[in-house]
């Protein structure tokens, strides 16, 4: 297996290969709508293309396969031990036969696929998006050598992940309370996840970085800080030889840039916490989004997040959230 240290290009998937995963008609349906750019009534429908969440635009055919190519690479490059970044994947809503949350295809499925092909069984996956990941808890639910971890925001779309689907060693769902914050998020990791992964030793971890537990994100009421989640995939890379980290959610372009930068140096054993030099800051400079709210000074000239001024408490509820949940998975 070659050793890559740099930058590689992602192949784009062929229909070929997708149809192990997805339905065969969808993904014609996927494919007939990226090149006629319409969807018909029954395709609408049946598969979920052109709502809302799921839009009609250039490429929506040849963008998802290429993130399953990605992942796809990110496995073969691992396989022998080793970590790889395919920022572009992270698409964990994408269901069999239908389009699901702005996710057309499942790149993370065919991450744990490829895994398996190369002989490496025992997997985890662990997910730190806001939004639960229904699409690859479906995928693999009841098998016995994954371990599904998933942090997400409770009572938030797709409004799956609830305590009654744990299973010991199969699927740990935390669903987080609103305004969950940097201190209850460490709480369940050190008392609720780092165990579980422990005990169930996987050979592979694959970690979804969904940016959208940042502070600040349109889409999640979630408190987090991008280092607390630094630190969550540093503890993570150091449990495992074997890392894929890709991408996901993330609505807010300053904080997405900055955590996802930030990766970057953790999984290069560099510390993240640092200023940013003058071409970063005038790229920050340069985004712009369809709300009105412009990023603080500190998002543009720093990659870390500036620690909250007010002390971050542990809520009881959360407290009790998380000894439920040990005792769930007998920890």
């Amino acid at each position: 297996m070659r050793k890559v240290d740099r930058y590689c290009t992602a192949p784009q998937a062929k229909p070929a290969l997708l149809k192990t995963f997805h339905a065969p008609e969808y993904i014609a349906a996927l494919k007939r709508a990226e090149d006629t750019q319409k969807i018909s009534e029954h395709d609408r429908k049946r598969y979920q293309l052109g709502t809302v969440s799921n839009p009609v635009f250039k490429g929506m055919f040849a963008r998802p396969a290429t993130s399953v190519g990605s992942s796809l690479l990110a496995a073969e490059l691992v396989a022998n031990g080793g970590v790889a970044y395919a920022m572009g994947g992270g698409l964990h809503h994408g269901l069999t036969d239908r389009a699901n949350g702005f996710c057309f295809l499942n790149d993370l499925v065919f991450a744990i696929l490829r895994l398996r092909s190369l002989g490496v069984e025992r997997i985890a996956y662990v997910d730190l998006d806001a939004h639960h990941c229904d699409g690859v808890q479906a995928a693999f639910s009841g098998d016995r050598d994954l371990l599904m971890i998933s942090t997400h925001e409770a009572k938030r779309w797709p409004f799956t992940g609830g305590l009654s689907e744990n299973k010991i060693d199969q699927q740990m769902n935390i669903p987080l309370l609103k305004n969950c914050n940097n201190n209850e998020f460490n709480l369940f990791m050190e008392d609720c996840v780092f165990p579980a992964l422990a005990r169930f030793a996987p050979e592979a971890i694959i970690i979804q970085g969904g940016a959208d537990a940042v502070c600040d994100d349109p889409l999640s009421r979630l408190g987090l800080s991008n280092y607390t989640l630094w630190n969550a995939v540093k503890r993570l890379k150091e449990m495992c030889d074997k890392i894929i980290l890709t991408g996901g959610g993330g609505y807010n372009p300053w904080t997405v840039a900055r955590l996802w930068a930030g990766f970057w140096l953790v999984l290069n054993d560099r510390s993240p916490f640092i200023e940013l030099p003058s071409g970063a800051q005038r790229g920050l400079e340069s985004l712009s989004w369809q709300r009105k709210l412009r990023p603080s000074r500190d998002l543009i000239t720093q990659l870390y997040d500036t620690p909250p001024q007010k002390a971050q408490i542990i809520r009881p509820e959360t407290a009790a959230l998380a000894k439920h949940i040990r005792n769930l998975h007998a920890l």
